[in-house]
């Protein structure tokens, strides 16, 4: 009986002092949400995305007003310019490859939730501008069409890991005596 009641408290011990957290693996970073890794090496949008689904991620998409805000002070505090131009944007999951127009998330072709278009964009202003770029661009940050072929730098998302913080064994091993 006795070893049964140490066993039960032991178990509530577990219970009341693990918790649930989030957290991002490396090379990413934690921005909202999100866990970002920021290449500073530029390449084209075929290249960025399957460097990013190399490392478990895709390139990055905004959620909402809210993310983009939080997005574009984390990405200037990594170097990245975004001076009043389309040459210096970073590459985004979305694109219209093979569908006439439509831009759809590249991980899954679905809708893109937030499509935020500067101003005068999507332009389709050469005939190939089937991926997306994210600058401040035509007076905004936002969304932009581009060639795919493009070298940018690139941002790669994904979701944090869910990690169970723990008391140490040896700590629970007092609780036993």
């Amino acid at each position: 009986m006795c070893i049964k009641g140490s066993f039960g408290f032991l178990l509530i011990a577990l219970i009341l002092e693990c918790a649930n957290a989030q957290t991002c693996p490396l090379p990413f970073s934690r921005v909202g949400n999100k866990c970002y890794h920021v290449s500073l090496q530029e390449a084209n949008w075929h290249v960025a995305d399957r460097s990013c689904r190399k490392l478990g991620a895709e390139l990055m998409v905004l959620d909402n007003q809210e993310d983009k805000l939080l997005t574009t002070t984390f990405l200037k505090s990594m170097g990245l310019s975004f001076t009043q131009s389309w040459h210096h944007s970073v590459w985004a999951g979305i694109n219209c490859l093979g569908n006439r127009r439509t831009f759809l998330l590249a991980r899954n072709g679905e809708t893109v939730p937030y499509l935020n278009w500067v101003p005068l964009e999507p332009n389709n202003a050469s005939p190939e501008e089937d991926c997306v770029g994210f600058a401040n661009y035509n007076g905004a940050f936002g969304y932009h069409d581009i060639e795919c072929k493009v070298q940018f730098p690139y941002v790669c998302q994904r979701e944090p890991a869910e990690d169970y913080l723990c008391l140490k064994r040896d700590l629970f091993l007092k609780v036993l005596l």
